[in-house]
């Protein structure tokens, strides 16, 4: 089973993002962010009822939002109190890697800029409304979080914020989530996920996948897909994480 994330960066107006996405990975699931409409693709895609498979928010004034996308699933969609647009979620049902009665939420989340606030404080604004949405379920946050979202290797040249490591603390400790990432390649320096526009040559890594600590064990492997590629599509890399 494959989970990616990408943010699509639609201010580009890509429409070729999810035919290369889909393509590429060929993921059960897709968390994407600055999405437009599957419909909109530049290139054809395999003929499929899209309202089986995406449920898609559009931010306020715009047409593009975040999405999630399932293969071949049913799933729900759940009715969130806020942050439309940039943070979507559905419910499986019979899940093979869920093990609290089978049920998974995958939620798909991207941090908006609001004047006057900074990533983490949203960030955390958007962790305390997903709280409320557990309910028992087995639960998976993946997206672009604006924010460094694994502890960086003492050798990097960046420094974590504190204020971001007290949302990867959240994230550990009350969601008893892993970051995917971070899990396969902990001692290395972190990945390039952003190569932002004004300044592209940092490492920024703002997009992870984060599951519940009990699928550990069936993480088979979690990259950035960094081909050349995706520079021509967004400013953001996929992150893909594969399950046994």
């Amino acid at each position: 089973m494959k989970i990616a994330t990408f943010n699509m960066q639609q201010a580009r107006r890509s429409r070729e993002s999810w035919s290369a996405i889909l393509e590429a990975t060929d993921p059960d699931i897709l968390l994407a962010q600055e999405s437009l409409s599957p419909e909109q693709c530049q290139r054809p895609l395999p003929e499929v009822t899209w309202s089986d498979k995406v449920v898609r928010v559009p931010v306020e004034g715009q047409n593009w939002g975040s999405s999630v996308y399932i293969k071949s699933q049913s799933f729900r969609q759940l009715d969130l109190p806020g942050f439309h647009g940039w943070v979507v979620g559905v419910e499986l049902e019979n899940h093979p890697l869920g093990l609290t009665g089978n049920r998974v939420r995958v939620f798909s989340l991207h941090a908006p800029t609001i004047e006057g606030q900074q990533y983490h404080t949203i960030v955390w604004e958007i962790l305390t409304m997903l709280q409320h949405h557990r309910d028992g379920c087995d639960v998976v946050i993946g997206g672009d979080f604006n924010l460094t979202v694994s502890k960086r290797h003492e050798t990097e040249e960046r420094m974590n914020k504190s204020v971001n490591l007290e949302i990867q603390a959240r994230l550990r400790d009350q969601f008893k989530l892993i970051n995917c990432w971070k899990a396969k390649h902990p001692r290395i320096p972190l990945v390039q996920t952003l190569r932002w526009e004004r300044d592209p040559i940092p490492p920024y890594h703002c997009d992870g996948i984060f599951v519940p600590d009990s699928w550990a064990s069936r993480l088979k492997s979690c990259e950035v897909l960094t081909e050349e590629k995706w520079v021509g599509l967004s400013d953001h890399n996929p992150v893909v994480a594969e399950f046994n």
